[in-house]
This record gives structure tokens, C-alpha cells and sequence, in this order.
């Protein structure tokens, strides 16, 4: 399985590889066949044709003219002797080559019909490598002499066909960077679809996609365009739910407010009053939370190392226990006030609980990593998730005094999620809480 392509771009391209390679190798093949069979049947002709133009001239030159008329129709592959005896054993076995060239022989010089006519294969001197190159023909003429003829069967070097691979190797590179170009445009859609359906995950007011390229693509992208709609409106209508319903709580809270100056136990007067505040901050506390959520603050590039180092110098300076170390650079685009204030949250969440608050700074090629080290008794795993649940606290007791509302930490990892990131809670062996806020560099 690692053999096979992940994406899709790559698996047309193996495919389209296998296929092409698998078609050129056919084709090679079969075309090969056919060259050499017309290769050997050119070849066989052209034998006969130096066989029938010998012998005509020798037998039309003087017997004493001969043996010098022979030496001078001899040339490279080509060696014609006129003598008293056959080269040729008649005892020599036939090849089915042979057989071709007999048959043409008999053909074209019917005089040869019922004679002594051998024929044999022999090595090539100039091509040592090519063993069986050559043909030896001894033939008998009217006078009891013979004809002997040696000659080659054709350059052994045209049987390796190197120039048709040569064409074929460039035809087949010229296609594939072709291809590759043809189905990385094919699938770039694709990988715009998948980078906006990333950038939806934060960004739900992100532009919609361009509705362009084929009909597939083009359904795909209205239909993405239509689903992104649909979820900026299911949340803008929640925030303008929430948003309405904490505000029309306003008014049944000042009727209480105004009951409660009626009450003539001081007591209980002053428990109705302490209630009736904690009402209205929580109410004020989710209105600035929807606030927060509905605004669209402009990205930009930040020095996160600089903000967290003046965020920590600023809260020290307030005489509380915050230190700041790491990398003195880390550059991201984000919204300079969102991230100011999720982490001013979670320092200040680490000093309340904590004790101190320690933050470090990393940095890596791919995310910057900020951890916030305390003090304190830290968190049980089964309430590590719930802390981040709105109005979740894990002092059930406490009052306005000793804790806030439990959006804090909501806040935060909503702010960081937005950005790509993510916030997970762990125990230190030492003791207390380390939480740890990864970032992506690049904006998603």
C-alpha cells in the first residue's frame, strides 16, 4: 500500500504512466516483428539479386577473365570465388532463412532446379559478435565449375533498434510532462476546494468560492458556496438569538431589583440583591462574549514573542507573579486583539489557580508553541474538556469574588481555533498545570 499514490493527481499520473509504458512496449514489440521481418525479406532479396548478377557475370566473361571478373564484383560484404570445387559442404544443415533464399534462388534462375545449389550460414569477420551473419553459396555452372559467394545477411547493428527507442523514449517523455501539466490543472479546483474548506474551519465569513472550470467542478463549488452560506446564517441568527434573549433578561432583572427593595428582612434583601447582580454580570459577561464572537477583526502579521513579552512585563509590573522566556521572534498573521486578549485570559487564569504563571515560547517550521506553566493543583483528565464549556467551573462554591463566570477559558480556545490552533490541558510531574497553545505559522 505505500507503493500506491495518495492523491489523486499522483494515481492518474501512475496510471496514465502504466498505461503508456504497457502501450509503448507493445507497440515496440510488435513493430519490431515487422521491421525484422521486412528487415530479412529485403535482406534475402538483395542476396539473390548479388547471386543472379555474379553468376551472369561470370558466365558471360572468359573462362581466363574469370577468377579476375570475380575479384572485381567482391566488396565489403561481399565475396565472390570462381573455382574447380564447392565451399559449401552439401552435408550442412538448412535454416529456415535459407530455405527463403533457396526458394527465391530457384525462382529467379530456373537452371538451378535439380542441381547441387548448398547454401550455409557463417560468421561475420568484420562483426565477431554476430555468429550466423553471413550466407555461403556454392552453385554449380554448366562447365563443372562452381560459383561461391559469400555475403552478409545485413549491419547486426540495425537489428538492435536504438533509434526507435531513442523516438520512442522522447514521444513518451513528451506525453507524460504533457499529462502531468493536463492533470495538475485538472485537479487544481480540487485543491483550492479543499484549502477553503481548511480556511471555512476558522474563517466562516471567508470569500465564497469561484464557480469556474468544469460542470463537476463548478456544482461542487456552488454547492461548498451554498453550505457556507447556510452556516454564516445559522450562526449569525444563534449570536442575534443569544444576543436578544440576554438582553430581554434585562427587564424581568430590574423588576426583581425593584421587588427586592420591598422586602423588609435585611437579610434576605441583601441576598436577593447579590443574586440579582451575579444575574446581570453573568448577562453582561455573555453579551461581551457574543460581542467578542460576531467581530471581525482584521489579520495581519504580528510578533507573537513581542506581544507575549509585553503582555507578561505589563501584568509583573501589576505585581503579579509572570515570568516570559523562549524565542525572541515568532511571526504569524492573526488578530493582534483577540490574541492579546485569549492569552491575557489564560496567564491570568494560571496566577488566580496558580499561583504564578510561567510562559514559554517555541517556534518550529511549522507552528509556534506557547506553554503556560502554574503552581497549582491542576486539573483532573475527566474536567480537562468541561473547563472549556461556557459557564463551566470547577469550584461550584465560588462566588464572583474568588472566580469569574466561566468564559475565560471558552473564549480562549475559541480565539485560538479560529486561528488554526488548538489549547490542550496536562498535569506536570512536578506539580501543577501545563497548558499548551499551539499555532499554526501560516494562516489556514
Amino acid at each position: 500500500m505505500r507503493l500506491i499514490p495518495d492523491s489523486m493527481a499522483a494515481r492518474t499520473i501512475a496510471v496514465m504512466v502504466a498505461g503508456l509504458t504497457l502501450s509503448h512496449l507493445v507497440s515496440m514489440g510488435a513493430y519490431g516483428i515487422d521491421l525484422l521481418a521486412q528487415s530479412d525479406r529485403s535482406v534475402e532479396q538483395e542476396t539473390v539479386e548479388r547471386f543472379v548478377a555474379a553468376r551472369s557475370a561470370i558466365l558471360q566473361a572468359p573462362e581466363a577473365d574469370r577468377e579476375r571478373t570475380a575479384a572485381l564484383l567482391s566488396r565489403r560484404a561481399l565475396d565472390v570465388r570462381w573455382g574447380r570445387s564447392a565451399v559449401v559442404d552439401e552435408r550442412e544443415p538448412e535454416h529456415p532463412q535459407l530455405t527463403a533464399i533457396r526458394t527465391r534462388l530457384l525462382e529467379v534462375v530456373p537452371d538451378l532446379r535439380g542441381s547441387s545449389l548448398r547454401l550455409v550460414l557463417a560468421d561475420d569477420p568484420d562483426h565477431p559478435e554476430a555468429a550466423g551473419h553471413m550466407v555461403l553459396i556454392s552453385a554449380p555452372l554448366p562447365n563443372g565449375e562452381w560459383l561461391n559467394l559469400r555475403s552478409s545477411l545485413g549491419d547486426p547493428l540495425m537489428h538492435t533498434p536504438t533509434n526507435l527507442l531513442l523516438s520512442t523514449g522522447l514521444m513518451a517523455l513528451a506525453v507524460f510532462a504533457l499529462s502531468i501539466l493536463l492533470i495538475r490543472s485538472a485537479t487544481a479546483p480540487l485543491r483550492t476546494m479543499v484549502r477553503a474548506a481548511e480556511r471555512l474551519g476558522v474563517d466562516v465569513t471567508a470569500p465564497p468560492l469561484p464557480e469556474q472550470g468544469p460542470s463537476e467542478v463548478r456544482q461542487a463549488a456552488h454547492a461548498f458556496n451554498e453550505m457556507q452560506a447556510r452556516i454564516k446564517r445559522l450562526l449569525s441568527d444563534r449570536t442575534q438569538m443569544f444576543a436578544a434573549l440576554s438582553h430581554d433578561l434585562r427587564t424581568p432583572l430590574t423588576v426583581l431589583r425593584l421587588r427586592a427593595e420591598f422586602v423588609e428582612d435585611e437579610e434576605q434583601h441583601d441576598k436577593m440583591l447579590a443574586d440579582i447582580a451575579e444575574m446581570e454580570a453573568m448577562i453582561n459577561a455573555t453579551l461581551a462574549f457574543l460581542r467578542d464572537e460576531g467581530a471581525q477583526e482584521a489579520s495581519k502579521a504580528i510578533d507573537l514573542a513581542a506581544t507575549l513579552a509585553t503582555m507578561c512585563d505589563t501584568l509583573a509590573d501589576a505585581g503579579q507573579n509572570v515570568g516570559f522566556s523562549g524565542a525572541p521572534r515568532a511571526l504569524l498573521h492573526g488578530q493582534p486583539m483577540a490574541l492579546r486578549r485569549a492569552f491575557r485570559n489564560l496567564v491570568e487564569n494560571a496566577v488566580k489557580y496558580g499561583n504564578r504563571a510561567q510562559v514559554v515560547l517555541c517556534v518550529n517550521t511549522e507552528c509556534i508553541v506557547v506553554e503556560i506553566l502554574d503552581d497549582g493543583p491542576g486539573i483532573p483528565a475527566t474536567e480537562r474538556e468541561k473547563v472549556f464549556q461556557p459557564f463551566y467551573r470547577m469550584e461550584r462554591s465560588r462566588s464572583r469574588e474568588t472566580g469569574g463566570f466561566g468564559l475565560g477559558l471558552t473564549m480562549a480556545r475559541a480565539t485560538i481555533r479560529a486561528h488554526g490552533g488548538d489549547i490542550t490541558l496536562a498535569d506536570r510531574p512536578e506539580g501543577g498545570l501545563r497548558l499548551t497553545v499551539s499555532l499554526p505559522r501560516k494562516p489556514a
